[in-house]
C-alpha cells in the first residue's frame, strides 16, 4: 500500500479530488491511499509512512518548504490538467506512473 498525500491551500480541493480519484482506485487495482489537507496541517501528515506527496499547482510555491519538512518523500506537483478538471482517473494514472506500478496507461 502506498500513501500519498495531496496538498492544497485550503484543503477543499484537495479533498474533492481524493473523492473524485477514489473509484478509479478500484477499477485499476491500485494498492495507494489517498490523503488530503491544507499546507497548514501538511506537518502533521509527513510524520506519517507518506510515500508521495503531491501538491495542487496554485500551492507548488510551497514545494521547497514541504521538501525541507518532509524529507522522507518525493514532493511533485499535479499536473495543471488533473487538477483544473478534477479528474480522478487521470490522478490514479499520474500516481501509479510515479511508482511504476503500471506500465504507461
Amino acid at each position: 500500500m502506498k500513501n500519498v498525500l495531496l496538498i492544497c491551500e485550503s484543503g477543499i480541493s484537495s479533498d474533492f479530488l481524493v473523492k473524485s480519484a477514489s473509484r478509479f482506485l478500484e477499477t485499476y487495482h491500485a494498492s495507494i491511499k489517498l490523503m488530503s489537507t491544507n499546507f497548514d496541517n501538511t506537518d502533521t501528515y509527513l510524520d506519517k509512512a507518506i510515500d508521495l506527496v503531491l501538491i495542487a499547482p496554485q500551492a507548488s510555491y510551497h514545494e521547497k518548504e514541504l521538501e525541507m519538512i518532509g524529507g522522507k518523500a518525493p514532493v511533485k506537483t499535479i499536473p495543471d490538467d488533473v487538477y483544473g478538471w478534477a479528474n480522478g482517473e487521470k490522478l490514479v494514472k499520474f500516481i501509479m506512473n510515479q511508482f511504476s506500478l503500471a506500465k504507461v496507461i
